[in-house]
């Protein structure tokens, strides 16, 4: 993976890079040039019909697929390639489609459009819903607002219609656009890099799973004009005050080939840092770990990505601490003496050859937990309130601390775990009361197949089961 950054060296000038500076350099084969810089070098990308094939043969089992369709022309493709593949398949495929149209509710033709899909489906006898995005709109971070409403309305439709997973028509031109995205913004660059993941796991309940990321816009559209079908073209997909519709008038070419090594890089890196943490870490408390460093003299990439994704969960944060911020870390780490240093909201304890991670006290405030609701409290836990009363999560100590933790260890973990008390402030509650689960801030949300082993390992290491097995 640290041969990703050099990656983007072709990016033109007119996409910023102001933070591609840190990372490390890299011999990898450019993932993106400008359109003039030379000719496409997609190696054979899929056409849409191979492409509905080939997903549905990888299917482990039969299953029951919701597909997300607004109308475009690549959702639109999407819903017609499976139908057909599911129809033209040398042997029955033991699989069911159904829909979903999530109007957001936002435009005046959106509910107009949602009623045309839903025709659609009808002729093509689908099973579909359509879902409001209803309530009031944030004035700000619309666009983040509108996609975390969209998955949860999806998730509410896949429970309706009893599927197993949900298929998205997101495609390769939309790969070559989070990519250069997420390489201008992001300090995690080399892992941006990587793009969208084929199987995507969202809230630890639901597969999104993408078949098109392999085929082109303009060959969706060509499949569908040969079908004699229609799509709907969004207006708000030609606004250039949206940073995704400028990247994508640059009209960069992507090299798929090195776009699927950078993936499976980026998994060979989750699956070795799960291998460090499964011989080196154990738990020592509630989201409290011990990390022996005897055989560690000094930290590899993959020893990096494993501190900085323990770091962000047991401080609850959704992103890793910036590259700057962790080669502070590794800087105190190659020292070889004792410390004691936060980041990003986790205390980190060096004793001899033993580093200790922690929440730190600091920043943790009392969550009121209504009477029937499920809620989040500090990231790193997510709580249900079974009783017919309100009650209050707020910070006290761990049941259990080791006497022979370091001093900062015991004094953090005295302040940093969970209690359930009144709204009153009191403290005698049942606990069939309530249920507490470890979250992983970084991974429940949306868990990308790379990290897989990765998360499944931090799971285990604080007592949570894994995640539900992916489809494909």
């Amino acid at each position: 993976m640290r041969d990703a950054a050099r990656s983007l060296q072709a990016l033109p000038e007119s996409l910023p890079r102001r933070r591609l500076e840190g990372c490390e350099r890299a011999e990898a084969p450019a993932l993106l040039t400008s359109e003039k810089a030379r000719p496409s070098v997609l190696p054979e990308p899929r056409l849409p019909d191979a492409a509905a094939h080939a997903f549905l043969s990888s299917l482990k089992k039969p299953t029951r697929l919701l597909v997300a369709i607004s109308g475009g022309s690549d959702s639109t493709g999407l819903l017609l390639a499976l139908k057909q593949a599911l129809e033209t398949a040398n042997h029955p495929l033991p699989h069911s489609l159904c829909a979903v149209t999530v109007d957001h509710c936002l435009r005046a033709d959106s509910t107009k459009e949602a009623r045309a899909v839903k025709a659609l489906c009808e002729r093509l006898s689908i099973p579909h819903r359509i879902l409001d995005w209803t309530g009031e709109k944030p004035l700000s971070g619309l666009s983040a607002a509108a996609r975390n409403a969209r998955y949860g309305l999806l998730a509410q439709a896949a429970d309706t219609l009893a599927a197993d997973a949900v298929v998205t028509g997101h495609t390769l031109d939309d790969q070559v656009e989070t990519i250069a995205m997420r390489a201008e913004r992001s300090t995690e660059a080399a892992l941006g890099l990587s793009g969208m993941a084929c199987a995507t796991l969202y809230e630890r309940r639901l597969w999104v799973l993408r078949p098109f990321l392999q085929t082109t816009r303009e060959a969706i559209r060509t499949f569908l004009t040969d079908a004699g079908e229609t799509w709907i073209d969004d207006p708000s997909n030609d606004d250039t005050r949206s940073e995704r519709v400028r990247v994508r008038n640059l009209r960069l070419e992507p090299d798929l080939a090195a776009i699927t090594r950078t993936g499976q890089a980026r998994r060979e890196l989750s699956a070795q840092a799960a291998g460090w943490i499964a011989r080196h870490a154990r738990p020592v408390g509630m989201q409290a770990i011990q990390i022996s460093l005897a055989d560690t003299p000094a930290p590899t990439e993959a020893v990096r990505h494993a501190l900085s994704t323990l770091v962000a969960i047991l401080g609850g944060r959704p992103h890793r601490p910036a590259k700057t911020a962790l080669d502070r870390l590794t800087t105190h780490l190659a020292r070889n003496g004792d410390f004691a240093l936060t980041l990003s909201g986790c205390l980190i304890v060096r004793r001899k050859t033993s580093l200790f991670l922690t929440r730190e006290r600091r920043g943790l405030l009392p969550l009121p937990l209504p009477a029937g609701e499920r809620r989040i409290w500090d990231g790193r836990y997510e709580i249900a309130n079974h009783a017919g009363t309100d009650l209050i999560v707020a910070p006290g100590p761990s049941m259990v601390i080791a006497a022979d933790l370091p001093h900062r260890m015991r004094t953090a973990i005295m302040a940093n775990t969970p209690h359930i008390q009144t709204s009153e402030g009191k403290n005698d509650i049942s606990g069939d009361d309530f249920t507490i689960t470890p979250r992983l801030s970084l991974f429940d949300p949306f868990l990308p197949d790379f990290e897989l082993a990765l998360a499944d390992e931090i799971a285990r290491l604080l007592d949570r089961e894994p995640a539900i097995a992916c489809p494909v």
